[in-house]
């Protein structure tokens, strides 16, 4: 009968669970976010945007097709065309990105890692430090300015909220 008790009493607190962050519970809410696609805008009109592409291997590895004359008549056009093989990698774009002649290309892709720390602030707040991982680049990353190597570490805050922790939005 006592046994009964104590484990009764046992589940009873468990089941109140903890006001505080766990690893487990912090990387639980993370791992929502991710993996994260990267992106980066190609302008097909500017003539900028098509002589760095034809910087890279993406011509000659049959991504992408770069007009490197264009008519008068021609003015405004793309200059960078994606062929099949490169339009794996498009990424939708809005209307407003169509009036400019921007085509968002997936450039690699951030996965979560680990927690490295978690820091209570008090009242119901902790800033946890976290890692995410670059994998998955594609070739157009080579069109990018972003370093998609590596590890690299990030922080969140949390709050307790009625219904749990909670990480807040920052981005």
């Amino acid at each position: 009968m006592r046994t009964t008790f104590y484990v009764l009493i046992a589940l009873l607190l468990v089941s109140c669970g903890s006001k505080e962050l766990t690893r487990e519970k912090a990387a639980e809410i993370i791992t929502k976010k991710y993996p994260k696609t990267i992106d980066w805008e190609v302008f097909t009109a500017d003539p900028r945007h098509a002589a760095r592409a034809l910087e890279t291997k993406l011509v000659d590895e049959g991504y992408i097709k770069v007009a490197t004359t264009q008519s008068l008549g021609d003015a405004g056009q793309p200059l960078i065309t994606f062929t099949g093989q490169g339009s794996q990698y498009l990424l939708p774009v809005t209307e407003k990105d169509k009036t400019y002649s921007i085509q968002r290309v997936k450039v690699g892709e951030l996965h979560f890692k680990e927690i490295e720390s978690i820091q209570p602030e008090g009242d119901g707040k902790a800033i946890v430090v976290y890692t995410v991982e670059h994998l998955h680049n594609t070739p157009f990353a080579a069109l990018s300015h972003y370093k998609l190597e590596g590890v690299e570490k990030k922080k969140a805050r949390f709050s307790l909220t009625d219904d749990g922790w909670k990480a807040e939005e920052r981005e």
